[in-house]
Order: structure tokens, then C-alpha cells, then sequence
């Protein structure tokens, strides 16, 4: 909307309508300076989507408030949109509500990671698209989250409760209101990863000059020359140490396996100071925790890892000291899956924007973490960004679900399915047949051969944009529906993907007496 009034224009940007995006985002981070929040209020759209996730009261208070109503001090965060999943469409939407956050510092500094919040810039790097994109073609959820916790590290605003529970939004912190996003694709936290950086961790070594020799001197000696460089407490960023990554891991990955199996969080892995070298390196201490906890997992039987994808290293460019590039992949997957499906990889493909990983990492360096533990490596090729590779932790589909065929073993050694992409194709995947699920919840009778049907239908449409391979399509999927029992209807859909998999089954079943529901998952051949 464009406003003439004495010769000037005004910028009223509105988010478009959206047109169903293939994969969602949040993103959860840092906000510092001035928020309107009477434009979140005034906007229906937003408006209505954040009630849809729960929170009606919220939305129906900045309403209010936004008509006239008074305003308590037990409004202010509220106010300031904390805790608030926002859909944003565009990054005009996320400065017209932030009009500060790219220039207001932050409270907490690191003499590398500086002092700006990271949030935003990922926010710009999201919206960037190697060639225009349709409008609502990408989405991204934004959750402001507060800069100090009373009593707890700052870490703490992020890091989800493995025991909470999503029936009552409004107890609920940052990450776990994240999950309510019922398309919620991939999850990322780049405060996170700024207060993760050591405070004190320079680019250079400091000069360490020796000792000068001890001399004794009159007492009242002015030793003040003039030049001598002095330290003030105000100069140096506050020493606040990282958690361990095993600490803020193990929380996340507990946190998805128990409410939302289908969504990836995206995270950079931390920097560490190397005396012998001149830039920072990659966390040794996090990479130890890393593998112990993939051993861990795979004594134990568990899986639950390839839920967190890791990247390295970090990227710097024009006015940016350091900054987190999950902003830049998620817009790259984001992209991806609009344009190909989400089933496409990221991998090896320019991305948009100026900046450069930092520290710089060598191809032989890249090659030794993307097999072990498992990091996809941001490198410049060509003076490009290009991931090396979607690598996960762990592979993306349980060891108990492989079937026991000679196709199957000569897939698992060749891929060992720590691919980024199937673990991204089957939380999509997983996401859509839910959703068709829920409309056919009341189709209960077995003669009925609509939800037969509909799961042909959509299978069809992945052969036909090529997510299954297969000449015909019925050498690409098959759809079976049986009886167990007098009152459990059966639905089997068995796809052959365009991945380095043979088959995947998925059964579902639906018990007509009890109401119950289940789903189960094998992949081989």
C-alpha cells in the first residue's frame, strides 16, 4: 500500500497470501531495539495463524491493547513479542515489526561473534532466492526469545524441557511453541549459536610479551607513562562460557523424538581456540561429545540423532564480524523443495549472498567431518558458498526397520542412509500423510474405497514430479488395504523413491473399536 500525502511515500509492507509452502521454518533468536507490535495486531492474516497455533488470549490482549486499552507492566512481554510464533513472509514483514534489530547491540558480546543479534541476519539470508520465487513460496516462523533468563545461563531461553507437554501453549517455552507449527519442517537457533562462541575467542593469538624484570623504587613513584595501554572492565566482553554440546544436544533430540519425529534441527557446530593456529577451529571437545553420543545411541538401540543435522564452519562477509549460516541453508532447502520437492538435496548448488565460511576449511578437512561424525561442511568454490554435503549423525531410518535382503545390505553400506534429504522426504512425507489421515479419520467403513484412493492419488503425484522412480506408475508404488481382525482397517502404501533406497513401506492401521491409530516404517527392497 502506498500513502501520498504531502508529496511523500510510505512503505506499508503486508505479507502475501500464502500458497502452501513445502517446507516451514522457525527460526528462534534475538530481537534487541524498538517492536511494533500494533502492526502484528492490526494484521488479520498473521493475526489469525498465530491463534491458529493456540494463542488466542495473546493475540486477543495485543488487540486490545492496540484499541486503547490500557496497558499493565505484566504486558510488556507481550509487547515485545517474546515467546510469539510469527509467520513471516517477506524480510520487509520482519522490519517493519523490528525496525531495529539489524542496529540495536545486544546485551550479550563476544569479541568475535560481536555484539548484534544473529536472528536477523538469518532472517535476510532466508529471504535471499537464487531466481524469483512465487509470493508465500517461503515461510519462515520467527520466535523472539529473551536475552536473560533469571537465574540460568542465556542458553537456557532455548533449550527445549524433554518432559513438557504441548496440550497447554501457554506454559510452554520457545522451542516446544515451535513445535505446535503442525508443517514445521526444520528448526534453527542462531543466538544459539552466538552464545555458544567463547567470549574471549579472537581471530589472532594475542601477543604475549614477557615479564619485565622486577625493580624495587621509592614508594610514591608515578609508573604512569603516558602511553601504556590501559583496560577498562567496559572494553572487554562479559567471559561467559559455553555449555557443553553434549548439553544442549541431548535435550533437542529428546525433545523431537518424543513430540515431532518429522522435524530436523539445523545447528552449527562450535569454535574452539587452537594455540598452534592463527584463526579459531572446530570444537574438539564437541566433536568427542558427538561421537560418544552416536556410540551411545548405537549400543543403546536408539534413533534419534539423524534429528540433528550439524554444520561447519560459520560464515563472515561485508559488515558481518561472524555469523550463523542456518539462515542461508534453511532458505537454500526452503527453496529447494518449492522448486524440485523436498526429497532434492542442497548439496554442491551456489548459494545467494556475499558471505564466506569462516574459519576457511580445506576439501580434505570437509571430507574427514562429513564421514565422521557426520557435518555437512560450508566451503568456497569458485568464490561461491557450496555445501559439500547433507550429512547426518546417524542414519535417518532405524536399524530394526531394514528388511533383511541382500539389496538392502548393499544399500546400507553403500549410503548408510545419513543422507540430509531422505531425513527431510520422510518428516514431508510423514507430515502429508497425517494431514490426509485426518480427512479420512471418519471414513471407517472397510468397503469404503475412498481412503484407497486418496493414498493412490497422492502417490501418483509424487511419480508424476518425480520423487519415485519408475517408468509406470504402478512400478513405483502400490497401495494394498486389508482387514486384522473384526475392526482394524489396514492401509499399506510401498513407494520406490528416487534415493539411494529401494523401497519404503509405510502401514497404517485404524482400529474401528477402540479408535486407536498406528503406523509403522521398513525400508529394503
Amino acid at each position: 500500500m502506498l500513502v501520498l500525502a504531502d508529496q511523500r511515500i510510505e512503505l506499508d509492507p503486508r505479507p502475501a497470501l500464502a500458497r502452501g509452502p513445502v517446507l516451514e521454518v522457525a527460526m528462534l533468536g534475538h530481537c534487541p531495539g524498538r517492536v511494533r507490535w500494533d502492526r502484528l495486531a492490526a494484521d488479520r492474516q498473521v493475526a489469525a495463524e498465530i491463534m491458529a497455533l493456540g494463542f488466542q488470549a495473546e493475540v486477543a490482549r495485543l488487540q486490545a491493547l492496540a484499541g486503547g486499552l490500557a496497558a499493565e507492566p505484566a504486558d510488556e512481554p507481550l509487547c515485545g513479542l517474546q515467546l510469539l510464533p510469527i509467520p513471516i513472509y517477506s524480510l520487509a514483514q520482519f522490519q517493519d515489526l523490528f525496525p531495529e534489530a539489524f542496529q540495536e547491540p545486544g546485551r550479550c558480546r563476544s569479541r568475535l561473534a560481536g555484539s548484534r543479534a544473529w536472528l536477523p541476519w538469518a532472517v535476510e539470508d532466508f529471504f535471499r532466492a537464487a531466481a524469483p520465487l512465487p509470493d508465500g513460496a517461503k515461510k519462515l516462523w520467527v520466535i523472539r526469545v529473551p536475552e536473560t533468563v533469571p537465574n540460568a545461563p542465556p542458553q537456557a531461553a532455548f533449550l527445549p524441557d524433554p518432559e513438557a507437554d504441548l496440550l497447554d501453549p501457554a506454559r510452554l517455552g520457545a522451542f516446544e511453541r515451535a513445535l505446535l507449527i503442525p508443517h514445521l519442517g526444520l528448526v534453527a537457533l542462531p543466538d544459539l549459536e552466538r552464545l555458544q562462541i567463547p567470549a574471549n575467542l579472537a581471530d589472532i593469538p594475542r601477543l604475549r610479551l614477557p615479564n619485565p624484570e622486577p625493580v624495587f623504587l621509592p614508594a610514591g613513584t608515578d609508573l604512569d607513562d603516558s602511553h601504556r595501554e590501559r583496560r577498562h572492565s567496559s572494553e572487554m566482553p562479559r567471559a561467559e562460557g559455553p555449555l557443553p554440546l553434549a548439553q544442549v544436544a541431548a535435550p533437542i533430540v529428546q525433545t523431537l523424538s518424543r513430540l515431532r519425529p518429522d522435524v530436523t534441527c539445523l545447528l552449527t557446530l562450535p569454535l574452539d581456540e587452537e594455540p598452534a593456529a592463527e584463526r579459531p577451529c572446530a570444537s574438539a571437545a564437541g566433536l568427542a561429545s558427538l561421537a560418544a553420543m552416536a556410540r551411545e545411541e548405537a549400543v543403546a538401540g536408539g534413533h534419534g540423532l539423524f534429528r540433528l543435522q550439524l554444520l561447519y564452519p560459520y560464515l563472515r562477509g561485508k559488515n558481518r564480524p561472524l555469523a550463523s549460516p542456518v539462515g542461508i541453508v534453511a532458505g537454500a532447502m526452503a527453496e529447494t523443495a518449492a522448486r524440485q520437492g523436498p526429497w532434492r538435496s542442497v548439496a554442491g548448488r551456489p548459494l545467494p549472498g556475499p558471505s564466506l565460511p569462516y574459519p576457511p576449511v580445506r576439501q580434505d578437512e570437509a571430507t574427514r567431518l562429513r564421514e565422521d561424525p557426520g557435518i555437512g561442511v560450508l566451503l568456497a568454490r569458485r568464490g561461491r558458498l557450496e555445501l559439500d554435503d547433507e550429512r547426518l549423525l546417524r542414519p535417518a531410518v532405524p536399524r530394526a526397520s531394514f528388511l533383511a535382503t541382500a539389496a538392502a545390505r548393499r544399500a546400507r553400506h553403500a549410503s548408510d542412509f545419513r543422507s540430509g534429504e531422505l531425513a527431510r522426504f520422510l518428516g514431508w512425507l510423514r507430515r502429508q500423510l497425517v494431514a490426509l489421515g485426518e480427512q479420512l479419520v471418519f471414513d471407517v467403513d472397510p468397503r469404503d474405497p475412498r481412503p484407497q484412493m486418496a493414498l493412490a492419488a497422492f502417490a501418483g503425484r509424487l511419480h508424476r514430479l518425480g520423487a519415485l522412480r519408475g517408468p509406470l506408475p504402478e512400478q513405483a508404488f502400490r497401495v494394498q488395504q486389508s482387514m486384522e481382525g473384526e475392526s482394524t482397517v489396514v492401509l499399506s502404501l510401498e513407494i520406490a523413491p528416487s534415493l539411494p533406497i529401494d523401497r519404503i513401506r509405510i502401514t497404517f492401521s485404524h482400529d474401528r473399536a477402540s479408535g486407536q491409530t498406528g503406523s509403522s516404517l521398513t525400508v529394503g527392497s
